[in-house]
């Protein structure tokens, strides 16, 4: 399958990230995007999927809402337009699931060492993604991978060095293998 992601609004520059974690899942694997707003990654996400061949379920979790991401709020966007792109954008793919609410929410509803992936890229305050981290950390299984976009934004840092975790930096992007 072609890509088709270049078309759609978004940020995405964590290619590599995701091609490594499908190229290390087994099938039954279970992927988990925070933050999805358009569905760039996720589509991106779902063409590597759909060309590895293996049954991989990706979860994206996002709260498509300006009344909780200050910075959604700030350049005005429109969350209702972004939810119904997403949906449109992602409707080819029948193994990606999704659910409009906030992160720590949608992490009670995973098993703890439930998920081969998780890659974090929604609020970028301070305490939104020291939550993030919080929350989503447990559910990692031993072994596998907790990721994040942004790593050069100064909250992001502080919230990656004050959650202690260890992580590796590959462009903007962080990585911990969760040991």
């Amino acid at each position: 399958m072609e890509h088709f992601c270049q078309n759609i609004q978004g940020w995405f520059d964590f290619q590599n990230v995701y091609c490594e974690a499908i190229e290390n899942a087994k099938d039954g694997a279970l992927f988990i995007e925070v933050g999805s707003w358009m569905g760039k990654s996720t589509a991106f996400m779902g063409v590597e999927i759909v060309n590895s061949r293996k049954k991989i379920n990706l979860v994206c979790i996002d709260a498509w809402s300006s009344e909780v991401d200050k910075d959604i709020a700030k350049y005005r966007l429109d969350t209702e337009l972004a939810f119904n792109e997403f949906k449109k954008n992602i409707s080819i793919f029948p193994f990606v699931t999704y659910y409009k609410m906030l992160s720590d929410e949608a992490s009670k509803l995973f098993l703890n060492e439930s998920a081969d992936f998780v890659f974090i890229d929604a609020s970028h305050h301070y305490n939104d993604v020291k939550n993030d981290i919080s929350c989503w950390f447990p559910k990692v299984k031993t072994g596998c991978v907790l990721a994040g976009h942004d790593a050069n934004e100064p909250s992001v840092a502080l919230a990656l060095k004050d959650s202690n975790i260890n992580y590796g930096v590959t462009i903007n992007t962080w990585v911990h293998h969760k040991t």
